[in-house]
C-alpha cells in the first residue's frame, strides 16, 4: 500500500474556483484543508462530517449528501485492508462484497469511495439497502454504532510549498487557483462494537468541498 484507486483521474470537473493563486487564499486553504481532513479523522462517519461541513458552508441550497453509485467493475480489496478485516488468501470469493459510489451534495462530488464489505455481518435490510438504493454505507449501518479505524492518511496535495514558512511569501496572482483531482485519501476498517470488522474502505476527497466564496475583508476583530 497504497494501491491507488484507478477512478480518481475520471472525476467530473468541479465548478469554477472561487479561489485565487493568492498566497493569502492559499494560507486560508491550509487552514480549511487541515480542518476537514482532521474532522474526518475523528469520526466515525465521514457521510455525517461531509453533511455538517456541506451544511456550514452553504455547498448548496439543500446540502445534504447522497451517494451516487459507480458501474464500476469490482477491484481486489488492497491487501492490507484484507489483513484488517481478517481475511486470508483463501477465503470465498463472495465473502466481500464491492460498493463503489460518489458523495454527492447538490452538483458536487465531495468524495469518492471504494467500499469492500461483509455482507454476513450486515442485515438482510442492509445488504438490500445498499444492492438497490443509493444511500451512504454509513447511513445504512448508523444502528450498528460501527467505530472506524485509519489504516492510512495520504496528504496528496497543499496549497504551499513545502518550506513556506522559511521563506519570503510572494504575492501569487489573482488567476483562478488550479486543484488537483484528489486532495487527500483515507483508507480504513469500519468495526461493530465488539472490534469485528464489517467494512474496509477507501475515500479520495475532493476539491468539490471547497466550492464557496473565501472570507470578505472587515475590519472588526
Amino acid at each position: 500500500m497504497p494501491d491507488t484507486p484507478h477512478f480518481s483521474a475520471t472525476l467530473p470537473s468541479q465548478p469554477e474556483t472561487y479561489w485565487r493563486a493568492t498566497t493569502l487564499h492559499r494560507l486560508m486553504l491550509t487552514a480549511l484543508l487541515n480542518e476537514l481532513d482532521a474532522a474526518l479523522l475523528s469520526t466515525s462517519s465521514a457521510t455525517r462530517t461531509l453533511e455538517d461541513w456541506s451544511k456550514r458552508h452553504r455547498l448548496a441550497a439543500a446540502p445534504t449528501v447522497r451517494a451516487l453509485c459507480q458501474q464500476t467493475p469490482p477491484r481486489p480489496c488492497p491487501p492490507a485492508l484484507r489483513q484488517a478485516l481478517g481475511l486470508s488468501d483463501d477465503s470465498p470469493s463472495d465473502a466481500l462484497r464491492y460498493r463503489h459510489v460518489r458523495l454527492i451534495c447538490g452538483e458536487l462530488t465531495l468524495s469518492d469511495a471504494e467500499n469492500w464489505y461483509l455482507p454476513d455481518r450486515l442485515t438482510a435490510e442492509m445488504n438490500t439497502a445498499l444492492d438497490t438504493t443509493e444511500t451512504p454505507f454509513g447511513r445504512v449501518t448508523a444502528s450498528l454504532a460501527f467505530t472506524r479505524r485509519l489504516v492510512l492518511a495520504e496528504r496528496l496535495w497543499s496549497p504551499l510549498p513545502t518550506g513556506w514558512e522559511l521563506q519570503p511569501l510572494p504575492t501569487g496572482s489573482d488567476t483562478p487557483l488550479v486543484f488537483p483531482p484528489v486532495l487527500f485519501r483515507h483508507h480504513a476498517v469500519l468495526a461493530r462494537q465488539d472490534g469485528t470488522p464489517l467494512s474496509a474502505v477507501i475515500e479520495s476527497y475532493t476539491a468539490g468541498a471547497f466550492s464557496f466564496p473565501p472570507p470578505a475583508f472587515s475590519t472588526a476583530l
